[in-house]
C-alpha cells in the first residue's frame, strides 16, 4: 500500500511540473502596444532636446509590446497627432486659454506614421525630428501623439488610460537655460526720487531661463510670474559671449517696460567639479551678477511701478558622465 501511495505522489508531481512548464511558455497577458511616456504632475511628459538654430534634433520615443513573452508577430504600428486629447487636458486643467498647452506647429517636427516592430522584439523607438529655430517659450508647446487602432491592424493599443498616448512637452535647452537659484537676487520697489529701502527687498528662491537661441535665454523681469497674462511684455534677454568672451549683455525688446541695465555688459563664469561621493557625477555652474531697472505698466492701468533688480544668479547642472546622450545625462 505504501508503494502505491508513493507512486501516486510521484505521478502527481510530474503532472504538476509539466502543467507549470506549459503555462510558463504561454502568454499570460494580451500583447498590447504602448508608448513609454510617463506623465508628470502637469499632465504631460517633459522631454528635453538640445536647441539647434539651423539643424534638426532627434528624440527617440520608445514603443513597447506588453506581455510576459516576446513579441509573436511583425507589427506595423501606426502613429498620429492627437489634438483632441490635448484639448481635453487643457479644458480640465486651466481656466484661462493663455495658460493652455499649445500644439506644436507642424513645421517644427516630423515623425514616421508607421513604425515596424519585428517579431521577437519588444521595444523599438519612433524617431521624432524637431526643428525648433525661432520657437517662443512664452507658450508651453506640446506634441500630442496617439497609437492608432483599427480592426485591420495586427495589434491592439493598450486600453489603460494614457498608455497609448504621448503628450510630449518640448523643452529645448542650451548651455545657459534652466532653473536658476536666485536667493541672492533682490527686487525693490523704487520711490519717487529713485531710491529704495534695502530692508524691503523681495526675493524668490528660483527663476527659470528659457531658450531663445544657442547663446541667448530670456527671464521674466524681476519677480514677474510665469502665469501672468501679460508675461510676454516683460521678457528680458540675456546674451552670453562665446569662447573666451565671458561678457553678458541684457536688453528688452519692449520699450514700455523702460528696461535699463546698470552697465553695458556684465560677466559670467562657468565652473565644473566632480562630485565628492559619486565620481561619475559632474557639477557644472553658471554664475553672474546683474543689476537693472524696469517698470510694471500693466498691473495698475495708467500707473507705472518702478523696480530695481540686483544680485547673483546661479545655474547648477548635474551631469552623469557615464551616459552618452546629453539629454539623458543631465539630471533635470
Amino acid at each position: 500500500m505504501k508503494k502505491i501511495y508513493i507512486c501516486i505522489v510521484m505521478l502527481a508531481a510530474v503532472l504538476l511540473g509539466t502543467s507549470c512548464n506549459d503555462e510558463w511558455t504561454d502568454e499570460l497577458y494580451q500583447q498590447y502596444i504602448s508608448f513609454k511616456a510617463p506623465i508628470g504632475a502637469n499632465g504631460v511628459t517633459d522631454i528635453y532636446v538640445r536647441y539647434k538654430e539651423n539643424g534638426k534634433v532627434t528624440y527617440k520615443l520608445p514603443i513597447i509590446v506588453s506581455g510576459n513573452t516576446d513579441n509573436v508577430a511583425n507589427r506595423e504600428v501606426h502613429i498620429a497627432v492627437d489634438s483632441d486629447t490635448l484639448k481635453v487636458l487643457n479644458d480640465a486643467r486651466f481656466g484661462r486659454e493663455d495658460l493652455y498647452f499649445k500644439e506644436l506647429q507642424k513645421s517644427s517636427y516630423s515623425f514616421p506614421e508607421v513604425v515596424n516592430i519585428p517579431k521577437g522584439v519588444n521595444t523599438v523607438t519612433a524617431d521624432i525630428d524637431f526643428s525648433l529655430g525661432g520657437i517662443d517659450l512664452v507658450n508651453k508647446w506640446v506634441l500630442p501623439l496617439t497609437i492608432v487602432d483599427s480592426p485591420s491592424y495586427n495589434y491592439d493599443k493598450n486600453p489603460r488610460k494614457n498608455f497609448a498616448k504621448a503628450l510630449l512637452r518640448v523643452l529645448p535647452f542650451n548651455d545657459y537655460s534652466g532653473n536658476y537659484s536666485t536667493t541672492t537676487m533682490q527686487v525693490f520697489i523704487k520711490k519717487a526720487d529713485g531710491t529704495y529701502d534695502i530692508k524691503d527687498a523681495m526675493v524668490k528662491s528660483n527663476r527659470t531661463a528659457y531658450v531663445v537661441d544657442d547663446n541667448r535665454v530670456f527671464f521674466y523681469a524681476g519677480l514677474v510670474e510665469e502665469d501672468l497674462i501679460d508675461r510676454a511684455a516683460y521678457k528680458v534677454y540675456f546674451e552670453f559671449g562665446t569662447g573666451n568672451d565671458k561678457s553678458l549683455k541684457l536688453y528688452a525688446a519692449n520699450e514700455k517696460i523702460k528696461f535699463k541695465p546698470s552697465k553695458e555688459a556684465f560677466f559670467y563664469s562657468i565652473t565644473e567639479k566632480m562630485d565628492d561621493e559619486k565620481p561619475y557625477l559632474l557639477h557644472r555652474y553658471v554664475t553672474f551678477d546683474i543689476e537693472y531697472d524696469f517698470v510694471d505698466y500693466t498691473s495698475a492701468p495708467g500707473v507705472e511701478i518702478p523696480y530695481k533688480v540686483k544680485g547673483s544668479l546661479t545655474l547648477e547642472r548635474r551631469i552623469n558622465t557615464q551616459i552618452p546622450d546629453e539629454d539623458q545625462a543631465i539630471e533635470w
